[in-house]
């Protein structure tokens, strides 16, 4: 009899929860009064992006800034109210923090994390394949400062990744994370890389003509030597004609956004350049392509995803480049 009581009970308190809306939440969770005050001065707007979402049954998930993050974000703003925030300022950011799916921290923290597609769909900030939503990815991490496992969200480069402080929280129409900071809008793709550590990189893609071209094109992959691997690669490089550096940067671009949870090892791809693939290693949780060991992953851009390489990829016949490769 007592367990069914408390069964009992436990089920009410889950329908009671599941019951309340995103709003009911918010309002009633401390940490987050801040947000609530932002959302209460945008009086309906927030709740009518909730509903462009889709149904009111529909799964979503919302990653809620806390009121440290927000209190962050005024003072490096010079806001001094939540009231203060323009609604055409904020909108972009709340998108962002709109997933379309229902997304639990299981998932986050599963092998290889999870892709996963907002709400942020402004063409200034999401560039992608059949007019998809800008994604974030999320994958749990050890960190050194807190000796345990976190689940990190990475958006934009410029603003860093984001932590989940509060996990799974229900609503009538998802979940929420509360996450310690907002996330980055983010840039096109040469600025992504420009700010990762490939600014001879982007050098070279201006001075041939490719900017426009390669932070235009929807959903692409860029493959992106650092400038030490720039460095390394001088001998070579400065004796190459404009054509076979156009090509050597064809070779490390591919048409479609790969993300690591869409790679497989021994993965062969085919690059922009034609006739010419690359080939995917993953090694205890490090990421290879033509052997060449990306030092970031997973860095989103305005229009796709790049990557920073310790090394200039290579085709199979240029044996030149070979010996600086990593």
């Amino acid at each position: 009899m007592h367990t069914k009581t408390l069964f009992t009970a436990s089920l009410l308190a889950v329908s009671t929860i599941n019951a309340q809306s995103f709003l009911e939440v918010v309002q009633k969770t401390p940490e987050l009064s801040l947000f609530s005050a932002i959302v209460a001065s945008l009086n309906d707007t927030f709740t009518d992006l909730l509903k462009s979402v889709g149904p009111d049954d529909a799964s979503r998930t919302i990653l809620v800034p806390n009121d440290q993050a927000i209190q962050s974000f005024m003072v490096n703003n010079n806001i001094k109210s939540p009231a203060d925030i323009p609604a055409e300022k904020v909108i972009p950011f709340l998108s962002y923090h709109v997933l379309l799916n229902n997304v639990s921290s299981a998932q986050f923290s599963s092998p290889g994390g999870a892709v996963v597609e907002t709400k942020l769909q402004d063409e200034q900030y999401a560039l992608l394949a059949n007019n998809s939503g800008q994604v974030v990815y999320g994958t749990q991490k050890v960190t050194e400062e807190k000796k345990a496992a976190a689940i990190e969200i990475k958006s934009g480069v410029e603003g860093g990744a984001v932590q989940i402080v509060k996990q799974d929280v229900t609503f009538n129409q998802g979940l929420i994370h509360v996450v310690d900071g907002f996330l980055t809008l983010p840039t096109n793709c040469s600025k992504t890389i420009q700010h990762q550590g490939a600014e001879r990189l982007v050098t070279y893609i201006k001075r041939l003509g490719l900017l426009n071209t390669l932070d235009s094109y929807p959903g692409a992959t860029c493959f992106a030597p650092s400038d030490a691997a720039i460095e390394r690669a001088l001998p070579v490089l400065m004796n190459m004609t404009d054509a076979q550096l156009i090509d050597a940067i064809k070779f490390h671009t591919l048409l479609e956004a790969y993300y690591t949870p869409d790679l497989k090892d021994g993965q062969v791809i085919e690059t922009s350049l034609a006739g010419a693939s690359i080939t995917v290693n993953i090694v205890d949780g490090d990421y290879y392509f033509n052997g060449v060991l990306a030092k970031t992953t997973n860095d989103i851009a305005r229009n796709g995803v790049a990557y920073l390489l310790d090394g200039v990829c290579v085709l199979s016949c240029d044996a030149d480049f070979k010996s600086f490769a990593s």
